[in-house]
């Protein structure tokens, strides 16, 4: 199921619920690339405290966050724009997420907005490498402060949020997610499960053709394998 409105209230699919559970109750937020505006009409609807600024580079997109916060009688606590990621916001946020996009979009995004994000709680979902990702943060002094994996469809989608902080993280919790691998379950094994897929797929194909491409999917298999004998069941 997507999300959608039924008689008045949000449903979000299992991806933007988990994106939602990680922005705090009466936050100032930003929902960066907001599409449709989903995510940030069920925040307004959650809690009367919060407020949303709503950015996306496309206007017509946009629009239709406009029209449905409008229609569910949101608009008053919600302010849009468009622009390139968080330039484009007005005023402080305490939390700011970006989310559905590239690591180096959203890399991008952060890389240009660090000014305009200030000390907020970055709430964010990478369509792939969340290693490079969690790199790029510790890098530029952000530490992970809460990691979800959610499943929708037969995608898995990892969540992160991160916070003003210092860290040092292992090659392995770079891989997987420190907090998510403190956390195990079974979303994680099958998250895990995934990954070696793949791996072992690009594996076989990178055999005797690009030894160095081979190296380093055998490291990333036995990363991931680490990983399921050291999680949590």
């Amino acid at each position: 199921m997507g999300s959608q409105v039924l008689n008045g209230a949000v449903l979000l699919d299992e991806r933007l619920s988990a994106i939602a559970g990680m922005v705090p109750a009466g936050s100032r937020a930003a929902d960066i690339g907001c599409d449709h505006g989903y995510l940030a009409a069920r925040l307004l609807q959650r809690d009367a405290g919060t407020r949303v600024q709503l950015c996306d580079i496309s206007a017509p997109s946009l629009e239709k966050a406009r029209r449905l916060l409008r229609e569910l009688g949101l608009e008053s606590r919600a302010s849009f724009a468009v622009g390139d990621g968080a330039q484009a916001l007005a005023g402080p946020v305490d939390c700011a997420v970006i989310a559905g996009m590239g690591t180096a979009t959203i890399m991008h995004i952060l890389s240009g907005g660090w000014a305009a994000l200030g000390e907020a709680r970055l709430v964010l979902q990478p369509n792939l490498d969340a290693h490079i990702l969690r790199a790029f943060l510790v890098e530029n002094g952000y530490r992970v402060a809460d990691e979800a994996i959610a499943r929708a469809g037969r995608r898995h989608y990892v969540i992160i949020a991160a916070e003003k902080g210092s860290a040092a993280y292992s090659p392995m919790e770079l891989a997987c997610g420190p907090v998510l691998l403190k956390r195990g379950g079974p979303l994680f094994f099958s998250f895990a499960q995934f990954r070696l897929r793949v791996a072992r797929k690009a594996l076989a194909g990178a055999e005797g053709a690009d030894p160095a491409r081979a190296g380093e999917l055998r490291a990333e298999i036995a990363v991931w394998e680490e990983a399921e004998r050291c999680a949590p069941r």
